[in-house]
């Protein structure tokens, strides 16, 4: 059963341990009332990088032996086939419930399982530590998936749709959905949108690496949702979604707005890049720079291969890019929040995902302010059950700086031209 957190918010955690990890339909097994505290970390350290694997770390108390994979006793142990149930990659699920609304926020699957024996043996603890499916893409190469006839542990023909890769030049939202195939990762656990590139063929590559691939070569995102769907969003989703375009929740510490508890700022080149070089695989080098941020700060470069199918495609890619990266500005990047200070961040601190608009606004000792908007790249829990304490903490991006597409109505809000 799902335990009360405080007055506001019920916590549930659940691991699927009747069920394999990509079953369609997983069995969940409620341990929540054994969890004294959790903490999870999904995202990317900032607009530039590409996104990781998401992990959770589950604290839970283990004072009857219940949660230790050598315990033969355990109600998760399975006396059939002589095994515990407590395995590597059986799914793991948590949610939160804040006024009549469930809000997931990690779904993954069981990495490693430590037992710990504090207070000299008084005391007994496992922490199920868990990761999310990108651990499980990086593990896929293109050819250990399919069947292999006679071999143990391979699906037999007919038993699966897959014989062998063979790709063609797609979209990139296409291949995406053609690799995620090959692995036969849940359809029902899929967010692609249809990307605006084609791409070339790929082969004899790491899963991940080639999902990685395709992202690269849209200007997309590719994560892991927070209710465990692999999500793909094309170049385009930071300009015209509504999510990421309107502002979802503001910040400030004067009162007037949803309260934070720290705010971090930053001004340097760390974010800056203002020469681009790259080419398509088979393809000509294009290249763009920004000629005053050059003279201003030397070059600070960046050279890629893609798979795109055309050097024209790159070329848009990389001002698209430059368009945002070739000057520097002040940085919120870090937003520490206490959910608990007012009932109206839970829908916040549960709710926003990755690209999400949110306006934060500081105001100095001195009483002069600053605003920004921005978008949220990162998202972590930190939840001490039994002390009833919870931290929200966001990493951002400039939002409020952003190019502007020809074509799309935003001219005046941005403050750069991206690509037509």
């Amino acid at each position: 059963m799902s335990i009360s957190f405080d007055s506001n918010v019920d916590i549930t955690v659940e691991i699927g341990f009747d069920s394999d990890p990509f079953d369609n339909s997983i069995s969940f097994t409620d341990v929540s009332q054994y969890v004294r505290q959790f903490n999870t970390l999904r995202g990317r350290q900032n607009e530039l990088g590409q996104f990781v694997g998401g992990r959770a770390n589950i604290l839970l108390s283990n004072a009857d032996n219940r949660f230790n994979p050598n315990n033969t006793s355990s109600p998760y142990f399975d006396t059939t086939n002589n095994i515990t149930k407590i395995q590597p990659y059986k799914v793991v699920r948590i949610t939160a419930e804040h006024d009549g609304t469930s809000y997931p926020i990690f779904r993954g699957f069981l990495d490693t399982v430590p037992v710990q024996y504090p207070a000299l043996g008084a005391d007994s603890t496992v922490q199920f530590n868990c990761v999310d499916a990108f651990k499980i893409f990086n593990a896929q190469n293109f050819d250990s998936s399919g069947w292999r006839l006679g071999r143990a542990g391979f699906s037999e023909l007919e038993l699966t749709t897959i014989l062998s890769y063979t790709d063609i030049q797609e979209l990139s939202s296409e291949r995406v959905t053609r690799l995620l195939n090959l692995i036969q990762f849940p359809s029902s656990l899929r967010d692609i949108q249809t990307g605006t590139n084609q791409v070339q063929s790929q082969s004899n590559q790491n899963i991940l690496t080639a999902l990685r691939a395709c992202e690269l070569a849209e200007n997309a995102q590719f994560f892991m949702s927070k209710d465990g769907k692999a999500t793909f969003r094309n170049r385009d989703y930071r300009l015209s979604n509504s999510k990421a375009t309107t502002v979802q929740a503001t910040f400030s510490n004067d009162g007037s707005n949803l309260p934070y508890k720290n705010v971090v700022t930053s001004f340097d080149l760390n974010e800056v890049i203002n020469v681009y070089e790259w080419s398509r695989r088979n393809g000509s080098t294009q290249f763009t720079s920004d000629t005053e941020s050059v003279l201003k700060y030397r070059p600070i470069s960046s050279s890629q291969t893609t798979i795109n199918v055309s050097d024209a495609d790159v070329l848009s890619l990389i001002e698209q890019k430059i368009a945002e990266t070739s000057i520097p500005i002040v940085r919120i990047d870090q937003l520490v929040v206490d959910p608990r200070q007012n009932t109206s961040i839970w829908p916040q601190a549960l709710g926003l995902e990755f690209g999400d608009r949110i306006s934060v606004k500081i105001v100095n000792p001195d009483n002069s302010s600053y605003t920004d908007e921005l978008w949220v790249e990162s998202i972590s829990h930190n939840v001490n059950a039994s002390q009833q304490s919870w931290e929200w903490v966001l990493t951002l991006s400039p939002a409020s700086s952003s190019a502007w597409i020809l074509g799309s109505a935003r001219l005046g809000i941005g403050t750069r031209f991206a690509y037509s």
